[in-house]
This record gives structure tokens, C-alpha cells and sequence, in this order.
């Protein structure tokens, strides 16, 4: 009797001990706006606490803008078919774990406030373990952070978006699309990685690769700065990732004097069949960003991913040049060149990419800029061993880059860095009148040719029509001085009216033909 007692004590105790932990109450949004702390707001009647997971399925919004509050967990969109908005717009809000669209589409809002994921969470938008499609936009000054004691995760399964306009991130691992398809948008604010990589498009190691989904990872950087702690992965293991940088920094110096960019890592996959991989790639856009690493620059050394590409796309005269402390490795990578709103011409060159450097200025103009915005110091490492440039490229690809005839380019690997360059002598296609200048001579002759033969055809199409009038614009003033180019150039009416009138012409033949 006594032992049977003793035995329904032990399990009444363990019962009062377990159930605490394990079972949390629901408490679900139901009206279509209101204040997060509004009791009335919620089902059952009261506002979350500790021991709720708060939940935002009936496409309602909810608004917090408390000073503080803690819940268990918070989904927004945890369910098929559901829908929710989360706006944080003052005060802290906290949960062990935090998901917008889970398995629904969630979106949710920070700006001016405090979103954190902590304890054993972490915080995922577009599904951790559903399909679901959420948004995440944070935006404000210094004072607004959002963070996770964990991971973050965009598009882990579904399909996930992350746009930092503004605050401060902090995270550990990082990962943009592992299954599903994740895009970080990064125009403003500082992320500080906390440990670990970030990963564009992991995919997952070979035993997960029966798990379904695109596996697409995309980061677009445009303004602010980006901390790594460890590795910037593009393409980490199996899956296809994109990296655009037009603006902002990209610093992997964070705590990990090997702090490596890779397009196209591979990481679990050596060994395995080539090709496992989707293609990575990683776009270098104008001169207006900072993209360093105390580590390497690796392309696909594991022969994992179907292909690795470093775009450099020229804009001007000058360029972003990819600068590394350690070892540079192309030699499994491509070089492919993209020209937007800029004409090179002979002699110009670009650096795009430096091993073995030395960043001790690079970090102090980062931390200026940080500074500057209102945010706490950044931690660099110590910095890694410098090494060298391994290359050439494996190939190249000039198709989006043109040159006028008579100009090439090339590529040299010297003083561990890969320089691009416009060689030659250029002839132009709009010098009609073949005097080696493009001026209003030509223009003359191209009045007179237009529409009757082909004698002054820019673009080899064996006709002089409108399109070789404007070919005659962008290089009208080549082959002679600035001055003496100065009263042959019509003025923008006159080019106007020129225009108008090759189009006048044009129809007027073609009504002439009709009536023929």
C-alpha cells in the first residue's frame, strides 16, 4: 500500500514538474486591427505572456507599441491558407521563437522598436519547417534592432524576404533559401553577425537532398553595411545563389581571421557527383561599395556547383575592386563583363579583384561609416595570413560588353590582382564620311543617304535609317578634340527635329510604297 502510494506521489509530482514545460495555451488575433496589448484583441480574452504562443491567422493586423512583453512564441500565418501582419512600432517585443509565414503569408513590420527571438528560438520568415511566403521590413535608426540568439533564417522551406532599410540585425547563423527561396534586400542599416556564416542558398548536405523545394538564395545589397562573422557562402552547399552588390559594404571580418567569401562552396558535397549544385554568382555593380574579407575569395573549388561566376558590371571609369587579405582562387571560376550607360574607350582599366591585401584602411573607412550612422563600434579580427592570387579565370565571357570596333579587352593577373582593360585603337561605324572624326560632316552625309542607300549605315544593317542617327549621337565628337567638336553638334532642338524628321521620312516612304 505504501509503495503503491509512493508511486502515485512520484508520478503526481513529475506530472506538476513536466506539464508547465511542455504545454503552452494558444491565443489567437481575432479582430481586424488593434493594439497587441489590448486584452479584448485576442482569443481567449488577455494578452499573451510567457506562457502563450501568440498567433496571427485571421489576416488581421496587430500593433505593438509596448514598452516590453514576452511571449512563449509568435507565428504569424502559422497555418495553410491564414494570413496576418505583425507592426512593431515602439517598445520590445520577445519571443522564444518567432515565424512570419509560417504556412500561410505573414508579414510583419519594425521600425523605431525591438523584435527579438531568443532562448532555444529562432527567428525564420517564409517558413522554418512550412511552405508558407512571409516578409520581414525593418527600417528606423540606431534605436530599432531586431535579433535572434540563434539562427535566422529567409525561405528555409517556403519562400521568404528580408528587406533592411534601416536598425540594426543581429543574428547567428544565417541562411537565404536552404530548401525554399529566400531574398535579403539591403539598402540601409547595419547587420552584425553574431557567429557563424551566412549562406545563399545552402541546399543541404547530400543526405537531405531527397527534401523538396528550389533551393534559391538572392542577397541584393545597395546601401549599409553588412558584418560577417565567419564565411559569406554563395551557393554553401547544393543550392543556386545570387549576391548583387551596387552600393553598401560587405565585410567579412567579424571574429574569424579566415573569414572567406565563396561563389560556389560546396561545403558537405566534396566527393559527390559534379554539377550537384545549381550555378552561383556573384555581381559587382559600379564603385560605390566596400567588399573585403581577412580571409580568401574562393569560385568553386569543390567542383560542386554547375557554375561560378564574378560579374563585373562597368559604369564609369572606376570600379569596385573585391579586396581579400588571404588567397584569391578563380581558377574554377568565370569572368563575365557587363557594360550599363557607359562607353570604355582605349587605355581605360579597372582592378576587380586584390589578394593578399592589406585592409587596415578599408576597416577604418567602414568603421567611419558606421560611426556615422549612429551605431555602436564593429569587432574585426586580427586578420589572416596573406596570400596570393591562383588563377586565371577558367574562362571569360565579354557577350553584354561591346567595344567599338577596334577595341579589345583583356585581362591580366599581376601584383596578386586581376586587372581589366580596353586595349586597341577604335574605329568609329557613324565616321560616313571615313575622315577618321565623327562630326556634322557626317551628319550631312547620313541626311542625304537616309532612306535611299546604305552609305551611311552605323550598325550593318546595309540601310541609313534612324537608328544610325542615333548610333551618330553617342559618338559624335570621337576621333577629334573636345573644341573643335563644339559648333558641329546640332543643338537638342535641332536633334530633335532631326529625329522627328527621319521618323516623318520613314512613314512618308512607307505610305508612298503602300499607295504604290
Amino acid at each position: 500500500m505504501k509503495v503503491s502510494l509512493l508511486k502515485t506521489a512520484v508520478a503526481c509530482a513529475a506530472t506538476v514538474f513536466v506539464s508547465p514545460q511542455l504545454a503552452f495555451a494558444q491565443s489567437a488575433w481575432n479582430v481586424a486591427n488593434g493594439a497587441f496589448d489590448n486584452p479584448s484583441n485576442w482569443n481567449p480574452n488577455g494578452v499573451p505572456g510567457a506562457a502563450d504562443d501568440a498567433v496571427i491567422n485571421n489576416g488581421g493586423t496587430a500593433t505593438f507599441n509596448t514598452p516590453t512583453l514576452d511571449v512563449n512564441t509568435l507565428t504569424v500565418a502559422s497555418v495553410g491558407g491564414s494570413s496576418g501582419t505583425l507592426a512593431v512600432t515602439g517598445g520590445d517585443l520577445y519571443g522564444n521563437g518567432i515565424k512570419i509565414g509560417e504556412n500561410g503569408t505573414g508579414t510583419a513590420t519594425v521600425n523605431n522598436a525591438i523584435l527579438r527571438a531568443g532562448g532555444s528560438g529562432s527567428l525564420f520568415v517564409g517558413g522554418q519547417d512550412g511552405t508558407g511566403t512571409g516578409t520581414l521590413t525593418i527600417s528606423g535608426g540606431p534605436a530599432t534592432r531586431v535579433t535572434s540568439g540563434d539562427d535566422i533564417g529567409v525561405g528555409r522551406v517556403g519562400t521568404g524576404t528580408l528587406n533592411v532599410q534601416g536598425g540594426e540585425v543581429q543574428g547567428g547563423y544565417t541562411f537565404i533559401g536552404k530548401y525554399g527561396t529566400g531574398t535579403w534586400n539591403h539598402s540601409g542599416g547595419l547587420f552584425r553577425q553574431s557567429f557563424g556564416d551566412i549562406e545563399i542558398g545552402d541546399g543541404g548536405r547530400p543526405d537531405q537532398i531527397d527534401n523538396p523545394g528550389p533551393r534559391t538564395g538572392i542577397i541584393n545589397i545597395t546601401g549599409g553595411v553588412m558584418q560577417v562573422a565567419d564565411h559569406f557562402a554563395i551557393g554553401n552547399r547544393s543550392g543556386t545563389g545570387t549576391v548583387s552588390i551596387s552600393g553598401g559594404i560587405l565585410a567579412a571580418t567579424g571574429g574569424n581571421a579566415d573569414g572567406n567569401i565563396y561563389v560556389g562552396r560546396g561545403m558537405n558535397w566534396e566527393g559527390e557527383p559534379s554539377g550537384s549544385g545549381g550555378p552561383v554568382s556573384l555581381r559587382v555593380t559600379g564603385d560605390d561599395s566596400t567588399i573585403i574579407a581577412d580571409g580568401g575569395f574562393f569560385m568553386n573549388t569543390a567542383n560542386v556547383a554547375i557554375s561560378s561566376t564574378l560579374i563585373a558590371e562597368i559604369t564609369g571609369t572606376t570600379h569596385t575592386t573585391i579586396r581579400v587579405t588571404g588567397d584569391a582562387d578563380i581558377t574554377n571560376g568565370k569572368l563575365a563583363v557587363d557594360l550599363t550607360g557607359y562607353t570604355p574607350v582605349s587605355g581605360n582599366s579597372w582592378t576587380i579583384l586584390t589578394a593578399g591585401a592589406d585592409l587596415t584602411a578599408d576597416k577604418t573607412a567602414v568603421d567611419a561609416v558606421v560611426a556615422g550612422a549612429g551605431f555602436d563600434p564593429l569587432v574585426h579580427s586580427g586578420g589572416g595570413t596573406p596570400g596570393a592570387l591562383l588563377g586565371p579565370f577558367a574562362s571569360t565571357d565579354f557577350s553584354l560588353a561591346p567595344l567599338t570596333p577596334g577595341l579589345s579587352w583583356n585581362v591580366s593577373y599581376a601584383n596578386n590582382s586581376v586587372t581589366l582593360s580596353v586595349t586597341g585603337t577604335a574605329t568609329f561605324t557613324a565616321d560616313f564620311n571615313q575622315n577618321g572624326q565623327v562630326n556634322g560632316a557626317d551628319l550631312t552625309k547620313w541626311k542625304g543617304d537616309f532612306g535611299v542607300n546604305g552609305n551611311s549605315d552605323a550598325n550593318g544593317d546595309g540601310k541609313s535609317d534612324g537608328t544610325d542617327f542615333l548610333i551618330w549621337q553617342r559618338q559624335f565628337g570621337s576621333g577629334v578634340p573636345a573644341s573643335a567638336a563644339i559648333g558641329a553638334v546640332p543643338e537638342p532642338a535641332s536633334i530633335a527635329l532631326i529625329g522627328l524628321a527621319a521618323t516623318a521620312m520613314v512613314a512618308c516612304g512607307r505610305s508612298r510604297r503602300h499607295q504604290a
